[in-house]
């Protein structure tokens, strides 16, 4: 529970300014179904990932993985999902957010 308004709890889920604050130490995202999504942490290593869904207000879902080192040493992380849902409760925004292991999908169906 979140004691603010949906939209200002939507706000802080996507507005750079204040996703950087509490996601990473550099965020890029396109809010958009397409849309990219790039987070450096502090200790070089990145996560990238795709915009799934977009509902202003309600709801956000990416997929993304963590990407450290480079070259030969380049390491993948396994991909998720991450949902965040908000609804009004009351006085505020209920915030759920999940992560889960992301289904690969392929021409032939998910993997």
């Amino acid at each position: 529970m979140i004691a603010a308004p949906r939209e200002e709890v939507w706000r802080a889920i996507t507005a750079l300014d204040l996703l950087s604050a509490w996601l990473g130490e550099a965020v890029e995202l396109e809010p958009k179904v397409g849309g990219a999504l790039i987070v450096l942490e502090p200790d070089g290593s990145m996560r990238r990932g795709l915009v799934e869904l977009v509902e202003p207000g309600r709801a956000l879902v990416f997929r993304w993985r963590r990407l450290a080192g480079a070259g030969p040493s380049l390491e993948v992380g396994e991909a998720t999902r991450v949902a965040f849902l908000l609804e009004d409760d009351g006085s505020g925004t209920r915030l759920t957010v999940t992560e889960e292991p992301a289904v690969l999908v392929s021409a032939g169906g998910a993997l």
